[in-house]
């Protein structure tokens, strides 16, 4: 499945800038999918420019058009398209360690965070004037990019964070900040049960947990006693039967939406599991 972020990092140099870990991506989408599937191993902001798209993840969905801003958590999610106008948007994507630095070093006063953030794995973001000029200055450092000191961009990079911060509207964003400064890591329980309806490899679910494949195999053995590929199938099939249970989708609507490989992988496994097909449990629910 698609990272973003590394699908960013490899934009052409006038396009994109990138400070360590820091990528800031001035993005004109071409894709002409109506529904793509992605993830991110690093949270990210995007500010539209121009035209829409609707971001969707764990039944949570935000459209964002121009002049709007979201926060977009480190994870799986999809995004919708729309053809009616070309789509131009900047990217900013920010490592938690990065995040937690910034808040931390500069003593950002976060009281004003939720006492409960906002579990929502996409957040938008109140924007007022001091954001809406940030984003749009930020533009002259890409055109700028070879004159621009790494030390100023990810100056650049810290005072988004700060500005976010200390607007109390956006206090699900500190609250936000505020998990990251006091967790070493991603949970990995999180994650899993965040992300196991999108198609990713164990790869990709390990790099997602800020593990090694074979450290992510054995915390994964440790907390569920079970292999990583036996958790998620089970997993996929027990929401694939609600699905089919619970909602008026189709069969071939629910795989996909299950994040199974094929229809007739999950016809295969779906009967073994339960003693029917999905198109037989279908008629009955």
């Amino acid at each position: 499945m698609l990272n973003v972020y590394d699908f960013m990092k490899e934009l052409p140099a006038n396009k994109r800038l990138i400070v360590n870990d820091l990528v800031f991506a001035d993005y004109k989408c071409p894709l002409s999918h109506s529904r793509f599937d992605m993830w991110t191993h690093h949270n990210y902001f995007v500010y539209v420019m121009r035209g829409k798209k609707k971001w969707f993840a764990q039944d949570k969905e935000v459209m964002a058009g121009a002049g709007d801003c979201i926060f977009v958590k480190k994870g799986a999610h999809s995004i919708y398209q729309y053809f009616d106008d070309e789509f131009c948007s900047l990217f900013m994507f920010l490592p938690d360690d990065f995040i937690k630095s910034t808040v931390i070093n500069n003593q950002l006063e976060i009281s004003s965070a939720d006492d409960d953030p906002d579990p929502a794995p996409i957040l938008r973001i109140q924007i007022n004037e001091i954001l809406q000029s940030y984003f749009l200055s930020f533009l002259s450092y890409i055109s700028n990019s070879g004159k621009t000191g790494k030390k100023l961009a990810e100056l650049k990079f810290r005072e988004l964070i700060m500005i976010v911060a200390a607007m109390p509207e956006n206090g699900a964003i500190a609250g936000y900040f505020h998990e990251i400064c006091n967790s070493s890591r991603p949970s990995l329980q999180a994650v899993m049960e965040s992300n196991f309806t999108y198609p990713m490899k164990l790869e990709e679910f390990a790099r997602l947990c800020g593990r090694s494949l074979s450290l992510f195999k054995r915390d994964f053995k440790n907390i569920y006693e079970t292999t990583p590929g036996r958790w998620l199938t089970q997993k996929r099939l027990e929401y694939g039967k609600y699905l089919l249970e619970k909602t008026d989708k189709t069969v071939t609507e629910i795989v996909f939406d299950c994040g199974l490989k094929n229809h007739s992988h999950f016809t295969h496994a779906f009967k073994k599991q339960y003693g029917v097909t999905p198109a037989e449990a279908k008629k009955t629910s």
